[in-house]
């Protein structure tokens, strides 16, 4: 397996638990679970800076997209079955407010992949740039 795979895996793998441990924790120490969403957006951006280190930005952005998309289909759906807290909103989720949470959460995976892989890619830089002077 290719290192950058094994680094969208981890990504993905780091989503699951998050959305696992967090509906459980959500109900049990009774908090909103948006509240982790936070922390998503750190997993998305560090799997995008490894991403782009390993390989380019454009690997970096497209993972973040890849991780939105599962967050807001896995992880939805995970969350749903450990019933997490999601505070007063109890209403049935429909179709076409799924499709506006995929959409939301790949384009944040896309900035988070933006945000991380341009991190990468200034380090990256540098460190040419750094080796190219001695």
């Amino acid at each position: 397996m290719k290192k950058e795979h094994k680094i969208l895996l981890s990504g993905l793998i780091a989503v699951g638990l998050l959305d696992t441990f967090g509906s459980i924790a959500s109900r049990q120490l009774d908090f909103d679970y948006s509240r982790l969403s936070f922390v998503s957006f750190i997993i998305y951006g560090t799997t995008c800076f490894f991403a782009t280190r390993t390989r380019n930005l454009k690997t970096g952005i497209i993972y973040g997209m890849i991780l939105g998309f599962f967050d807001s289909t896995i992880g939805l759906k995970i969350s749903m079955l450990f019933d997490a807290n999601i505070g007063d909103y109890k209403d049935e989720i429909t179709p076409v407010f799924w499709i506006f949470i995929m959409i939301y959460m790949i384009g944040l995976g896309a900035l988070a992949g933006l945000i991380g892989g341009g991190v990468a890619s200034i380090l990256k830089k540098r460190g040419t740039n750094a080796q190219q002077n001695v």
